[in-house]
Order: structure tokens, then sequence, then C-alpha cells
């Protein structure tokens, strides 16, 4: 195994995914284990729900392995560790190439990275293999709205409210819109709905209870 590199491997005995990085300057390395209560916190989004059904990873050791990588690949953007959230992706694209999630989290290492015009062509990959997924829609919005082309940005918003209307971002971001073209009360009621949707937003989403059934 190469230095810095991460493994995931399923534990026989005990029944956890252990995820082990080795150190680039220690001989040591460090485990964390996932169990089947960890995976009730994973993302909404499944990888499963972009393969074929006739697949059958919905309860398969390899679909809960994309899952598991999905969540630290997750954890690793938010704490800016760019190189291993790339590596985690990749691990996922080896299990699930077709995934719209890889082309959803590649978007969001592109624009971590500040390449805006590579993270936008990943976003619109994403839609192009699920047209229902909502964080792309929005994710696609925000960054169609930074590039100065409203008419692509409203479209994209609109679409993600119509699938599903309490998203808050969405409304936040066509609030920002219908401000820069001057419409101020359309504005407005977008910004009021913004926030009575996001008061009542759980702090996860509750898809992810099906993860512990």
């Amino acid at each position: 195994m190469s230095e810095g590199s991460l493994c995931l491997k399923l534990n026989d005995v005990s029944g956890k995914f252990q995820l082990t990085q080795w150190s680039d300057k220690l001989s040591t390395h460090t485990t964390a284990s996932f169990t089947g209560s960890t995976m009730g916190t994973l993302p909404a989004e499944s990888i499963c729900e972009s393969v074929d059904s006739g697949v059958g990873c919905d309860h398969s050791n390899w679909g809960y392995q994309a899952e598991v990588w999905y969540t630290i690949a997750d954890v690793f953007l938010t704490e800016n560790r760019l190189d291993d959230a790339q590596k985690s992706v990749d691990e996922i694209k080896q299990l699930f190439p077709l995934s719209h999630l890889v082309s959803y989290m590649n978007a969001r290492l592109r624009e971590k990275e500040g390449k805006t015009r590579e993270a936008e062509q990943e976003f619109v990959n994403a839609v192009t293999l699920s047209p229902c997924h909502v964080p792309s829609l929005v994710a696609l919005g925000r960054l169609q709205l930074a590039l100065h082309k409203p008419t692509l940005a409203e479209h994209y918003l609109v679409e993600a409210t119509h699938l599903q209307p309490d998203q808050h971002e969405a409304w936040h971001y066509l609030g920002l819109l219908h401000g820069a073209q001057g419409a101020h009360t359309r504005a407005a009621d977008c910004f009021l709905t913004a926030l009575r949707f996001e008061s009542c937003a759980p702090i996860r989403p509750y898809s992810v209870l099906n993860w512990r059934l």
C-alpha cells in the first residue's frame, strides 16, 4: 500500500467497515469504523439510486461501501482536504462509474479548486445523468448566477423548486436573481419563502431514516 493512501475494508467478524489511512510520514496507520448506525447519518443522495435496479446493489456490501466513500468524500470536502476527497470520489467511480454523484462530487471539488468552468461541466453531467437530482440543480443554478447567466440560473432553480418545493437554498438564490433584476417584490417573496422553509428544515434529511430501519 502506498503512503497516504486510503483503504476501506469490511470486517467479516464485526460487520464494520474500516477506513485505513496510511500516514505519509509515520509507519503507523489510523482506522475509523462504520456500522449500520453510522450509515444512518449518510447524505440523502444514494449511490444506488443512480444504478440500474437490476444490479441489485441496495443491500450489498459494495453498495454500502460506495455510500461510505461518499460520506467520507463529503467530510474531506468540508475540511478542505481536497486530495483525500478526490481519492474517495475515485473509489466511488470504480464501483459506480456512471453515477451522477461522481459528477456532482467532482463538480464540488472543481469549485473548491477555483475551476469554475470545469465545475459547471461536471454539474451539467450530473443533471444529464439524473435530471431530478435537486442538489445538482441548485448548485448549477447558483453557479450560473455567479457567471451572470440569469436565464439559465432561473431555469435550474425553478426546476429545483418544482421537484422539491421546500428547498430553501433554491428559493434564496431565486431571491438574489430577482433582486439583481430589479424585481424587488418577487425577490422579497422568494426570500420569505426561503426563510420559512429553512426555519423548519431538519438538521439531517428525513430520507436518512431509511438507513436506520
